[in-house]
């Protein structure tokens, strides 16, 4: 009896000792290793494939410096660059109130409660977008150390960069000023363009017809490797065609009408809307909805070692036609309905680098008064950094949170008033009831 009780005495202090033991385990693993798991809509609570890139290719610490007071506005800021230090434990974010520092906020041409200054390597930049959006480009925008130019032609009747009306293309300059790119403008009659000088060379929607001397230069842009980009609008490719025919690219006649595009405009269907995109170039991971007011159709031809790649195209029911739309659109009696290319880029290895250019059959979609549109920007944004061999940067996230409002209809509304005002009180009752007739019986 007494050997047995020092059995069940020993087993249970074993037992004891076994628990600590784990305990202690326990305790170490969390110490020692972390997990965490974001499962919010979009993964809002952690950052995107793109901004994790950016993050890892820095070199050296950060310190945000958030100019904001109030605890519920730090609080948000705080859990913001939270996300930014699983990644980095570098990135270090510091608090200043800006009403104990006025002459510091003026000098900084702080603005608002919640203001960002990001310091990366004796360099700066303001955050006026305290979000993973903002923050992420204000990080791309510190690492790039060369210089990312580009050049927009302004003497053949372009777009221009400094044009704040509805056709020009100052909101995009502005855009791309502040991700970090030198935006600048030449006539190409006033100097010779060098792919060293000019960067990125970008024609938009030129109205008077180049020379012969201007397009032999234009084609020793292309042939001394410059990236090129192209925006043309139906019926204006004005000279262009010799330097186009080079790159494999014909503009066809008339424009692109997709009767699909009407179901998510609603608008004409020459106005083109574009959701599928192949997973390359400029277009890698696009998934927003794109929109091209009247664009031209392009004819891709494989030359000189050139293989033009469709990068948007319409759905297969679109045509081609010369006539404007009017009354019930249908297709003429001799078009053949197909897929409408509308944008193709060009890739080739050149000496130094890889030598990229893109034709479009629209402009419109890059001008102020559609580049807010759907995912017009994102394209726009998108076109820069890949000709610009930033492609790291392409598809920046700027994540909704779609799960954040809760929608009923009208029968879920009933069945919740119906459960809480009824079904919930009943059962308590029902639970109280019970537990009375029980206690009665004992």
């Amino acid at each position: 009896m007494n050997w047995n009780r020092a059995a069940a005495s020993g087993g249970r202090g074993l037992f004891v000792v076994l628990m600590l033991v784990v305990a202690a385990l326990a305790m170490y693993a969390t110490a020692r290793f972390h997990y965490v798991a974001d499962w919010t809509a979009n993964g809002r609570n952690s950052l995107s494939r793109p901004s994790v890139r950016i993050v890892r290719s820095l070199h050296a610490p950060v310190e945000v410096v958030a100019f904001a007071h109030g605890a519920r506005i730090r609080q948000g800021l705080h859990a913001l660059i939270a996300k930014y230090r699983r990644v980095d434990p570098d990135i270090h974010l510091k608090f200043v109130n800006p009403d104990k520092h006025p002459a510091l906020v003026r000098r900084l041409n702080i603005s608002f409660n919640g203001e960002l200054e990001v310091r990366y390597q004796g360099r700066t930049a303001l955050v006026s977008s305290p979000s993973e959006s903002g923050i992420t480009n204000a990080l791309a925008r510190l690492e790039r150390t060369g210089i990312r130019r580009l050049t927009f032609l302004d003497g053949n009747g372009e777009r221009g960069v400094r044009n704040a009306s509805g056709l020009g293309l100052s909101s995009w300059a502005g855009q791309l000023r502040a991700r970090g790119f030198t935006v600048t403008s030449a006539n190409i009659s006033a100097r010779a363009l060098a792919p060293h000088t000019a960067g990125v060379l970008v024609i938009a929607d030129p109205r008077v017809r180049f020379l012969a001397g201007e397009i032999k230069t234009l084609e020793g842009f292309v042939k001394a490797g410059g990236n090129l980009l192209v925006m043309l609008e139906p019926g204006h490719t004005e000279g262009l065609s010799p330097l186009l025919k080079r790159l494999g690219v014909r503009v066809r006649k008339g424009f692109a009408v997709d009767p699909a595009s009407s179901l998510l405009t609603g608008a004409s269907p020459d106005f083109i809307a574009i959701r599928h995109y192949p997973d390359l170039g400029p277009v890698r991971g696009m998934h927003l909805v794109t929109v091209f007011p009247t664009a031209a159709a392009l004819a891709l031809t494989p030359v000189h070692g050139l293989k033009p790649i469709p990068i948007l195209a319409t759905g297969a029911d679109a045509w081609t036609q010369e006539a404007r739309l009017t009354g019930v659109v249908s297709p003429p009696t001799s078009a053949s309905l197909s897929v409408v290319t509308i944008g193709a880029a060009l890739e080739r290895p050149d000496k130094n680098a890889r030598q990229r250019l893109v034709v479009l059959g629209d402009s419109d979609f890059a001008a102020n008064s559609y580049i807010g549109e759907g995912g017009n920007l994102a394209l726009a944004m998108n076109l820069a950094n890949w000709l610009a061999h930033d492609d790291a940067f392409i598809n920046l996230p700027n994540r909704a949170s779609p799960d954040l409002t809760l929608t009923l209809t009208g029968p879920e509304e009933d069945v919740i008033a119906f459960g809480f005002l009824l079904v919930l009180p009943v059962l308590l009752l029902g639970s109280a009831l019970a537990v009375w007739w029980r206690r009665r019986r004992l």
